[in-house]
């Protein structure tokens, strides 16, 4: 799971949350060198537990409201929600590829069910016998379906900040616009130096600022009714 862990590392400033998902996948890799007989059991419950984590936290992350609501759920159903959530295109092609990714969970989530250790316990001898091809297949499935998930996740979260931050900006009253006021302010409060006092105002307490302004403003449009 390597990839898993470099994408989780690599967007660490942004998400640094998502840092315990690297440390999942980092835990799930040291199981392809444990015990051969729990390989499978262990690393299909890790699997599972990862996946289904994975999905409550971008869920709620997304939508806060759904805090309590998702414990019922199984794996394919979280694994559904979240990809319908994430994708970009509300078509027949994405429905259908969300409903289809759903499908990997009910299948990652039955090889748990029936070769779990953790949270299935097996007599032994076990019934049925280890496959490391297929335990191998269930991490490299596990970790690709995690780290489409995630990316998917950081885009969506990162476009809507900066549609966020676009929205700010258009409302926010521009410094230039104002040259009245601020005249105003640098004759009454002097600054030695280059420095102007409306300028520090306006970019280190810009509320501040702004009270002021519509002070300024709602005083200057009494004196013009007068």
């Amino acid at each position: 799971m390597e990839s898993l862990e470099a994408l989780v590392k690599r967007h660490f400033k942004e998400f640094p949350e998502f840092h315990y998902y690297g440390a999942f996948a980092e835990f799930v890799s040291a199981i392809e060198s444990y015990h051969q007989d729990l390989n499978m059991g262990v690393s299909s419950d890790c699997c599972n537990s990862l996946l289904q984590s994975l999905c409550k936290t971008i869920i709620t992350q997304i939508d806060s409201t759904t805090v309590g609501s998702l414990e019922p759920l199984r794996t394919d159903q979280l694994i559904k929600k979240v990809a319908t959530l994430l994708q970009k295109n509300d078509d027949v092609c994405e429905r259908d590829f969300a409903s289809q990714l759903g499908k990997i969970g009910v299948h990652i989530n039955a090889i748990r069910n029936n070769r779990g250790e953790l949270s299935h316990g097996r007599c032994i001898p076990k019934e049925l016998l280890n496959d490391q091809d297929l335990s191998r297949l269930l991490r490299e499935i596990t970790e690709s379906l995690s780290r489409y998930l995630i990316s998917s996740f950081f885009i969506f979260t990162l476009d809507k900040q900066s549609k966020e931050d676009i929205e700010i900006e258009k409302d926010q009253i521009r410094y230039e616009e104002n040259s009245e006021f601020n005249d105003l302010l640098d004759e009454e409060y002097p600054l030695d130096g280059k420095l102007l006092y409306s300028q520090a105002l306006y970019t280190l307490y810009y509320e501040d600022y702004n009270i002021r302004l519509q002070t300024f403003l709602y005083e200057q449009a009494l004196l013009n009714k007068e």
